[in-house]
């Protein structure tokens, strides 16, 4: 009964809620809707579609729902921390080339995907579409596109909610996994070096400089400071570092490299292990 009671509230609250929130999301890059089945079905037939086009929907718990002492309604939300969403990204690029290239790696990387499931349907329906924009010209490349990219959202809100889902601290592992990119800490801002403490003990996840071309993270750990021992590189701009000392400092540094050398390293960072 309260999961009934829940579901018409949510849905009365959207509904009086619409005009306002059509007028909002145009400016948002993430816009937070309680996680329900009305919410869920809006986003499953609206994400990605015209004036949401540019819009990423996140799904949150309903800590709380009630009136106040005039009877208006309070719906609360458990929003996550502004400073440490991990977001999703599909990183199509802005040439034809680029996002041909793109929607086929994450094609490739989703099929048999063990994080995230999809079916050989759904991948062979977005192979179609990418084919499809492929050989598109003019008017009816545009179309083509909005059609891959419509498919491709649908497809990023189901990654997003398996990061969030997890619980271990491999979020990032997670989105990286089906050939998405990880947007970093600090929502608009320009990432940059630096890094936070994950949610499994021991783990922090680290964020680098956005970098062109075909160029390389260089990662280095330190236990003092002092004496530092190279991480795992990565081609992507984060990297998640496991197995340390809970209660103790670690300090990092980083360094791109591209087809020219070491670009410099990076002023270290000292972080607490949780």
């Amino acid at each position: 009964m309260k999961k009934t009671i829940m579901y018409f509230v949510t849905w009365f609250w959207y509904i009086t809620m619409q005009q306002t929130t059509n007028k909002i999301v145009p400016a948002l890059r993430n816009v937070f809707l309680a996680n329900n089945g009305a919410n869920r079905a809006f986003v499953r037939r609206f994400q990605g579609t015209e004036r949401y086009k540019d819009i990423n929907f996140v799904l949150c718990k309903i800590t709380y729902f009630g009136r106040n002492r005039v009877g208006a309604m309070i719906i609360m939300m458990g929003l996550p921390s502004t400073g440490h969403v991990i977001t999703a990204r599909l990183n199509l690029g802005k040439t034809a080339h680029d996002i041909t290239m793109q929607a086929r790696n994450i094609k490739s990387k989703i099929t048999g995907n063990s994080n995230v499931t999809f079916s050989p349907g759904e991948i062979a329906a977005l192979g179609t579409e990418i084919n499809t924009y492929e050989d598109a010209h003019g008017a009816a490349k545009d179309l083509a596109y909005d059609a891959m990219n419509k498919t491709l959202k649908s497809y990023l809100v189901r990654i997003q909610a398996a990061a969030d889902a997890n619980t271990s601290g491999e979020q990032i592992v997670i989105i990286q996994s089906t050939g998405c990119i990880v947007q970093g800490v600090g929502g608009r801002s320009e990432q940059v070096f630096d890094g936070f403490q994950g949610i499994a003990s021991g783990s922090i996840v680290l964020t680098g400089p956005a970098a062109s071309g075909h160029a390389f993270h260089e990662w280095w750990y330190s236990a003092n400071g002092t004496v530092w021992e190279r991480i795992q590189g990565t081609v992507e701009a984060n990297t998640l570092v496991t197995g340390l000392i809970a209660g103790q400092n670690a300090w990092f540094r980083h360094q791109i490299i591209n087809s020219e050398g070491g670009t410099g390293m990076s002023q270290p960072i000292k972080l607490m292990v949780s």
